[in-house]
């Protein structure tokens, strides 16, 4: 398949051999761009080979640390969210008619337009489904195919303006791409046809998170990677570590990320008086934290709620080390129940407590459940085979943007 497909896009321009102006241009558009939070973005804007990508965002971030290499870059000079902010109410009066009420509109819609016509991409990518709603109108009045990212927002059961748009927008997706099992089934029981529709978790880059040899001889560490917020449950984690803490000698819990929740999570730690066994790191670069992950002996996570498919949990399966975690958005399609981690309820810290104990108690479980998550993040979750996926659907979207156009004689009828 994927070399019928790669014909198709070679004689989209002069035909013969393949070349670095034969692949296929791929805008790829996010509300940001080289966030430190978003190392997977920037991995697979990078990682693209059959295709030639340039990319579009509102808000550029630490250009040196995330170079986009031979990407064109374009950042807008625009809020990067205006449903979410002030200007929202008006932004849903401009769209009221059309019921898209993420659409772009005004001078930003009229740039857009503008830079479609002259870059003229074969396929249009937006990170996420808020971003792939807000260019939807005018890639369609262009006509170019447009593919939406979502992950793991879940915000169309939380949000019904949100709700209301995608309602418009999903049939005139040219694909889409979730994270999660359970957005995938969303997706179906809205009628997304399935041949639409593809499951490509983050995933992580299994050559850089591995095991390492450890000296099991020491105190157990466990060990918590994310950003420092109320949905990731942190301070639900300390509590749990609490119990721990009084009950396994010398045991430790290393907290690596940065966020709004620090203060508050540090000021927990103190009332709880676990100074001397916990220890904040804050946010370290991906080379650093893949070095430090191996030497740690249980990686806990306590996701509330909004979750996708968290790429800490990932780096930490690829590193070897057994999971606890809650069984929300993408996370139970990570982590096998019994045989890669343990999974506890929501908001049960006694559970939580009771299975870092139990993994505590018994090394060959421990082993054994790392082993199977190292072997599970290399088969099922590895960044780079995850690209590859991503690459494919996108060189089988614009193979088909081409055979329509070249059907319809150059003209596409556009619907708005």
């Amino acid at each position: 398949m994927q070399n019928k497909t790669n014909e198709v896009i070679c004689s989209m321009q002069r035909g013969g051999k393949c070349g670095p102006l034969d692949r296929p241009e791929v805008l790829i558009v996010s509300q940001g761009f080289g966030s430190s939070g978003q190392p997977w973005l920037w991995r697979q804007v990078v990682g693209l080979r059959e295709v030639r990508t340039a990319v579009l965002c509102w808000k550029r971030y630490n250009a040196a640390a995330y170079p986009a290499n031979d990407a064109s870059e374009h950042v807008l000079a625009y809020e990067p969210a205006p449903y979410d902010g002030a200007k929202r109410w008006w932004l849903r009066l401009r769209n009221l008619p059309r019921g898209n009420f993420y659409a772009t509109v005004g001078q930003e819609r009229r740039e857009l337009i503008e830079l479609l016509r002259r870059k003229r991409p074969a396929a249009i990518v937006c990170y996420l489904g808020d971003v792939a709603m807000r260019l939807l109108p005018v890639a369609r009045l262009v006509g170019i195919p447009l593919v939406a990212y979502f992950h793991g927002e879940f915000l169309f059961v939380s949000n019904r303006w949100y709700r209301w748009s995608l309602y418009q927008c999903l049939r005139h997706f040219a694909a889409i791409i979730v994270v999660t099992e359970a957005e995938r089934k969303w997706m179906l029981e809205q009628r997304v046809p399935r041949d639409k529709l593809h499951v490509i978790p983050c995933g992580a880059p299994t050559e850089i998170f591995r095991p390492v040899s450890n000296d099991q001889s020491g105190p157990l560490r466990y060990v918590m990677a994310s950003r420092l917020v109320d949905e990731k449950g942190c301070d639900l984690s300390i509590k749990a570590f609490a119990t721990i803490a009084s009950t396994v000698a010398g045991a430790e819990l290393h907290i690596y990320g940065d966020g709004p929740a620090r203060q508050d999570l540090q000021q927990l730690v103190k009332a709880l008086n676990l100074n001397a066994q916990v220890c904040f790191h804050g946010y370290v670069e991906e080379q650093r934290l893949a070095e430090a992950l191996p030497s740690y002996d249980i990686f806990i996570q306590h996701s509330l709620r909004k979750e996708g498919s968290p790429v800490s949990i990932v780096e930490a399966m690829a590193c070897g080390l057994p999971i606890v975690a809650t069984p929300v958005g993408g996370i139970p399609d990570q982590v096998s129940d019994g045989q890669t981690g343990l999974l506890i309820p929501e908001r049960d810290v006694a559970g939580m407590a009771a299975a870092m104990l139990r993994l505590a108690r018994d090394s060959e479980f421990r082993r054994s459940l790392g082993q199977n998550g190292r072997d599970r993040a290399i088969e099922l979750f590895d960044s780079a085979r995850q690209t590859r996926r991503l690459e494919q659907v996108l060189l089988n979207v614009a193979a088909g943007s081409h055979s329509a156009t070249r059907n319809v004689s150059g003209t596409r009828k556009v619907v708005l």
